[in-house]
């Protein structure tokens, strides 16, 4: 019982600090289902630890309800403030030594309006679906660490 416990607080934990790093960071979430299964964890398991500390949801179905309930309000929160999602329309520059490094032209549309927002980063894909974003000025670029690509991302057009 105690191990259960303490496997739910490093679930929290580390769940939540996802989140966290998500919101504050530079880190970024790319894929939505990802970005909700790790807010979904980190509210789940805060409820379980408060219930935990109140003696309150002792049996499954409790638990079962309780996480429908959380999913469903997380969903509901997602969609009435999800703002889109910035797409690569061209990666620019790749670097030489870390092909994990490039330097990409974004779109984001607005949401309440027919226009779009344009950004130049620098992204450094830490997991596919995870990685880490840094504004970046293309004219003061070393160009002896970053060779040339423009390459269209044809999936998103």
């Amino acid at each position: 019982m105690k191990n259960s416990r303490v496997l739910l607080y490093i679930v929290f934990a580390f769940s939540s600090s996802i989140v966290l790093l998500n919101r504050f960071t530079n880190l970024h979430i790319t894929d939505y289902r990802v970005h909700y299964f790790f807010d979904l964890i980190a509210a789940t398991s805060f409820v379980f630890i408060v219930a935990h500390f109140f003696n309150k949801l002792q049996t499954s179905w409790s638990k079962i309800l309780t996480f429908i309930v959380i999913g469903i309000v997380i969903a509901t929160k997602a969609f009435l403030t999800w703002s889109a999602d910035w797409k690569t329309q061209t990666i620019l520059y790749q670097n030489k030594s870390d092909q994990n490094k490039t330097i990409n032209l974004q779109f984001r549309a607005d949401r309440f309006s027919f226009s779009h927002t344009k950004r130049v980063i620098q992204i450094h894909s830490i997991f596919p679906c995870i990685e880490w974003t840094t504004d970046i000025d293309t004219l003061t670029l070393d160009k002896a660490k970053w060779y040339k690509l423009n390459k269209t991302n044809d999936e998103t057009l």
